[in-house]
């Protein structure tokens, strides 16, 4: 758990523990690097390490929390200007949010910890239960499985993407997939169909 104080010693000094950590990353497997290492990397002492931070994996959570306010509060703004009922009207503005801030999910994945940023999806949705149930005109029993969908759906989007580069532009990509899952065929009796004509 992390418990960093709202004052400008202890925020500095976890920005500087984070810069250390995706520093380390970079150069050598997460479960290989001790505090000694961060603290030394961070220009910190081990003293300023505990004081913010249990383990360190706190600050990967840390850095997290601070990534998906920043996307909250630019999907809120995003909504406000365009307003829609289209289903891509969160991914659009989660891939241009991310093509800027990606370093988590890569140290996320690079950790082995990508449930951290299924769980910080999931949390972002709920608020838009509402929106979902009216998009896909659903009983509020199922609400929460379309959240778990949603929630897979964006993580794996996010980051087969960031895997390959972020080769297609946010918007290209967004408009791209939309027109892939509102396609009224499913991809299972596509591949399913297709394996029958093969027979």
């Amino acid at each position: 758990m992390y418990h960093i104080k709202n004052d400008q010693r202890s925020i500095r000094s976890s920005e500087m523990l984070y810069a250390g950590l995706a520093k380390l990353m970079r150069e050598k497997e997460f479960v290989d690097i001790t505090v000694t290492d961060l603290v030394e990397a961070a220009n910190v002492g081990r003293t300023t390490f505990y004081r913010n931070f249990d383990e360190i994996e706190d600050i990967l959570h840390l850095r997290n929390d601070q990534v998906f306010e920043g996307l909250r509060k630019y999907v809120d703004e995003y909504r406000e200007r365009n307003r829609s009922g289209a289903r891509s009207e969160l991914l659009k503005p989660m891939l241009r949010y991310f093509y800027l801030n990606s370093e988590i999910i890569e140290l996320l994945m690079k950790a082995n910890r990508i449930d951290v940023f299924q769980d910080s999806f999931r949390k972002l949705l709920e608020p838009f239960k509402p929106l979902l149930r009216s998009i896909h005109d659903v009983e509020e029993v199922y609400v929460d499985y379309l959240i778990a969908i949603n929630t897979g759906f964006l993580t794996n989007v996010l980051t087969h993407w960031i895997k390959s580069g972020k080769q297609q532009a946010p918007d290209d990509l967004a408009d791209h997939i939309n027109l892939l899952i509102t396609n009224d065929v499913s991809p299972w009796a596509s591949i399913y169909g297709q394996r029958k004509a093969d027979y």
